[in-house]
């Protein structure tokens, strides 16, 4: 009698822990199951709209007679741009031969969902980095910085119109202080 009741308490033993071992089971089963599936952020729209730059481009500029260039003159040069980690961003880097010397330097662009426009940053062979947004106006990409140049503010606008697969129209403006926007530079962009 002894071993049967020994049997029997050892089978509701076994049976209890099965039952438990299985609730567990299903209970790891049903909230893995309600867990959302974790996905990679991707870039929204707003990234996916700049890959127009993506690529190497040669760019051909005529700059014009002004007080920061008086004889004016043409520049010759290339930027190569690619998205950066996860697309998030544009990291280019540009060179060109012109009125100014030789302007070397590196680019980034990223959007800003808190301030709804693109933060750009350039750094080149010049001192500290120029700072700016940008912004879509209809199909033209319109980029304004505003750095401080001997003693004053400058601003710079550039609009790039145009834009097509292989090639785009550039016209960068600029002004000191409140003063008009006066031409700086137009240049033609072909994509290699």
């Amino acid at each position: 009698m002894k071993s049967r009741v020994a049997i029997l308490k050892s089978f509701a033993l076994v049976v209890t822990l099965v039952t438990c071992v299985a609730a567990t089971q299903d209970k790891t089963t049903i909230r893995d199951a309600a867990k959302p599936e974790m996905t990679a952020a991707q870039p929204g729209p707003e990234m996916i709209k700049l890959n127009f730059l993506v690529g190497t481009w040669n760019v051909d500029s005529e700059y014009a007679k002004s007080p920061m260039i008086p004889q004016g003159g043409k520049a010759t040069g290339w930027y190569k741009a690619q998205p950066g980690p996860g697309g998030f961003s544009i990291l280019a880097d540009f060179e060109a031969n012109g009125p100014l010397g030789k302007e070397v330097g590196h680019q980034v662009l990223s959007w800003d969902p808190k301030q709804q426009s693109y933060i750009t940053m350039t750094v080149g062979n010049f001192a500290g980095a120029v700072i700016g947004h940008a912004r879509w106006n209809g199909e033209n990409l319109v980029t304004e910085s505003r750095f401080e140049m001997d003693g004053g503010t400058m601003q710079m606008r550039a609009i790039y119109s145009d834009i097509k697969e292989k090639s785009t129209h550039i016209e960068e403006t600029f002004r000191v202080g409140d003063g008009p926007y006066q031409p700086l530079w137009s240049a033609n962009a072909t994509k290699k």
